[in-house]
């Protein structure tokens, strides 16, 4: 649940994911892929314009997690139950994940990312990211 009334995105990221997952991610390794958007769109993504007015942030994580933690993830129910979270999760190949998911924030991620990256506007990852 991505509800930082502070607008820190990259941040609130951050801390869903290590809560959803236990991966710990440096918020120095996060790449904004809304931030790659004309300037013209203010660097937003909405997810419903015209129905509601969010606003989204969707990064771009990379770096390297091991095997056996990915393997530890498939299935795995998580999310915070006091406010009413039951998020299981499912793991599958980047390959496969535009096929697998009706979720359009997934699907505009991918879009961004596969876009970004033929234009080459994607920054080189740094050290810490352990590529």
């Amino acid at each position: 649940m991505l509800d930082d009334e502070k607008g820190d995105f990259v941040g609130t990221a951050v801390r869903e994911v290590e809560e959803e997952t236990g991966i710990k991610l440096n918020i120095e390794d996060m790449v904004d892929l809304t931030a790659l958007l004309d300037p013209a769109t203010g660097g937003r993504m909405l997810p419903s314009p015209g129905g509601c007015d969010e606003e989204i942030g969707l990064f771009l994580y990379r770096g390297r997690v091991d095997e056996e933690t990915i393997r530890s993830l498939q299935g795995k129910e998580t999310g915070l139950r006091d406010h009413g979270e039951l998020i299981k999760l499912r793991v599958v190949p980047y390959s496969e994940l535009w096929r697998s998911t009706g979720d359009a924030k997934a699907l505009s991620a991918i879009a961004l990312y596969e876009m970004a990256k033929r234009e080459g506007l994607l920054p080189q990852p740094t050290p810490s990211a352990n590529l």
